[in-house]
């Protein structure tokens, strides 16, 4: 295994679309408990932090709400998130708003290999009408990330290089 991710996709990137995948040596399920238990992103993810279940704790399910800790350069900023779709070694999937305004989804597909999984995590922009636009432009200003695109697919990229080697090494 390299550093590299692996280039497989199921449909094209897209100016509001971007994915990235690598295969991990573990099974899908073991890939797919690891993502879903949302307060563990925190150690493979540059970005973020980590995150608080709100209510009830337990597996991912399909309504759970978190709120997601993050942080680029020193500014820390929160997101409310909510759970969309949990498929237990299949699908992951959940949505992203701050201060009410859709932000962004973010789906991690599971596939069987022979020698292992792959896993293919995929970020979605949901800002739209004006509030979007206005959360488009005072982002920077939160965040310090100008370039949210080019951001998250580096920050995609280093993420699944650790989450394979946490995994593969039994972390």
């Amino acid at each position: 295994m390299t550093d590299r991710t692996a280039p497989v996709q199921e449909e094209p990137d897209t100016p509001s679309r971007i994915s990235e995948s690598i295969v991990i040596r573990v099974p899908p399920e073991t890939a797919y408990a690891a993502i879903s238990d949302v307060a563990r992103m925190g150690e493979w993810s540059p970005e973020c932090r980590g995150a608080w279940i709100i209510g009830r704790g337990g597996p991912a399910r399909t309504g759970m709400r978190f709120i997601g800790r993050n942080r680029a350069r020193w500014l820390p900023w929160p997101t409310l998130c909510r759970v969309v779709e949990a498929d237990p070694g299949r699908l992951f999937s959940f949505h992203v708003s701050f201060l009410g305004i859709q932000v962004a989804g973010w789906t991690y597909h599971f596939s069987p290999l022979p020698e292992g999984c792959e896993v293919r995590e995929e970020w979605r922009d949901r800002r739209a009408g004006p509030f979007g636009m206005l959360l488009t432009a005072v982002t920077p200003l939160v965040t310090g990330v100008v370039r949210r695109r080019a951001r998250n697919r580096a920050t995609m990229r280093s993420t699944l290089v650790a989450l394979r080697d946490s995994l593969e090494s039994g972390r």
